[in-house]
């Protein structure tokens, strides 16, 4: 009896050591297991937090890089180091792609020490994220109302330096940009080019505020640089229509023949008169009629026909500009507390011709209406303009 209680004591003993050391095996497999996952789910909060910096800082560089290449890497350092990115770990480059655009290029990793998963010999997990920001050229034309209305109050000086202003925004080296303007008839300044900015300051420089306002003249000879171009493959196009008030003047057959007609920014009752050979009409001073000058009616029009004439123009011109996948921004400037109300600013018009938030059509592009109460707010709404324009270029 004592040879066998001692044979299973000894068998006991044996299958305890066996138990221990099964036990410690799993243990070991067991933190390895934890380990994976806590340290896993520690890597995948620091992948996330990187790929939210490198997006950031491709998106910003794409914004900075139509001022230069400088400003752009300047801006991917700045946005990666307040996301919590070592600049020692970024990497970004700049290309074009198979369309055209610009590209910018950023990524970055990291090293994750463990805690758990080290008794598995893993000390460490590298993690990385990467994000690419597309910068697509800009083909924009702008268009001035030059009428004499503008420097009657005061206005001029405050729309050129604005307007100057506002170009500086975009890139000679990815962008083209064309100024256009207009009075009784619309003109060309400067074509769609590359580069733009001295010839559209001094274009600008040159101008004078006289004459009418023919807003559909002006909708059409932008939509015209536009669209003669030369525009680019994957260009993003866009108008910028600035004008100071309504409506005064209208193209189109008068008397069976091609003229341009006019009346007064104040209602007077009389039409100020037709013009014929409208593309010969000067801009930089006031027109003379060659008829029905100061007339009640004029071939049938009286000064409301007319007057309605060019608001249906405008319209349909800047139709026509959005049926060409244009996108077309509207700035106007005026008192609207001035005590006559045709010396308002007609701001819902603005937005009709803009489409903003698809008011006229929600199929066409759809851009926005700015107004500028004062000329002293002028520079302020072109720059937030071409912010807007900007950002929508960056998402």
């Amino acid at each position: 009896m004592r040879k066998k209680s001692a044979f299973w004591h000894r068998v006991i003993r044996n299958e305890r050591g066996t138990v221990l050391a099964f036990v410690a095996v799993s243990l070991v497999g067991l933190l390895g297991i934890a380990g994976l996952a806590l340290d896993s789910g520690r890597a995948y909060v620091k992948r996330s937090e990187l790929s939210r910096a490198v997006d950031a800082a491709a998106l910003g560089g794409a914004a900075a890089l139509r001022q230069s290449q400088a400003d752009a890497e300047q801006r991917i350092i700045t946005l990666a180091k307040a996301n919590g990115v070592d600049p020692a770990m970024l990497n970004y480059s700049f290309g074009v792609n198979a369309a055209g655009e610009n590209t910018v290029s950023v990524s970055a990793n990291e090293i994750v020490p463990t805690t758990f998963m080290r008794v598995l010999g893993r000390d460490e997990v590298g993690v990385a994220a990467a994000a690419e920001a597309t910068v697509p050229p800009l083909d924009l034309v702008l268009v001035l109302d030059q009428s004499g209305s503008i420097a009657r109050e005061g206005a001029w000086d405050d729309l050129q330096n604005a307007a100057k202003d506002f170009i500086d925004n975009f890139s000679e080296s990815v962008d083209q940009v064309g100024l256009v303007s207009f009075q009784v008839r619309a003109g060309q300044h400067v074509p769609l080019s590359q580069p733009f900015r001295s010839n559209i300051r001094a274009a600008i420089d040159a101008m004078t505020s006289v004459g009418d306002t023919n807003t559909g003249e002006g909708l059409r000879v932008g939509k015209e640089t536009l669209i003669n171009g030369p525009t680019r493959n994957g260009s993003v196009q866009v108008v910028v229509f600035f004008t100071d008030g309504r409506p005064t003047a209208f193209r189109g057959k008068i008397g069976g023949q091609d003229r341009a007609a006019a009346v007064s920014t104040r209602i007077t009752g009389k039409v100020r008169g037709y013009f014929d050979n409208p593309d010969a009409l000067p801009l930089n001073q006031i027109a003379r009629a060659d008829g029905c000058r100061g007339v009640p009616s004029c071939f049938g029009m009286n000064e409301n026909a007319v007057r309605a004439r060019g608001k249906a123009n405008g319209r349909q011109e800047a139709n026509r500009i959005r049926q060409n996948n244009i996108y077309l921004f509207t700035i106007g400037l005026g008192n609207p507390n001035n005590p006559d109300p045709i010396l308002t600013p007609d701001m819902n018009y603005l937005r009709e011709l803009a489409n903003e938030d698809g008011v006229t059509d929600a199929s066409q592009p759809q851009g926005s209406a700015y107004f500028a109460p004062t000329a002293a707010e002028l520079d302020d709404v072109f720059q937030a303009v071409a912010q807007d324009i900007l950002v929508r270029l960056s998402k």
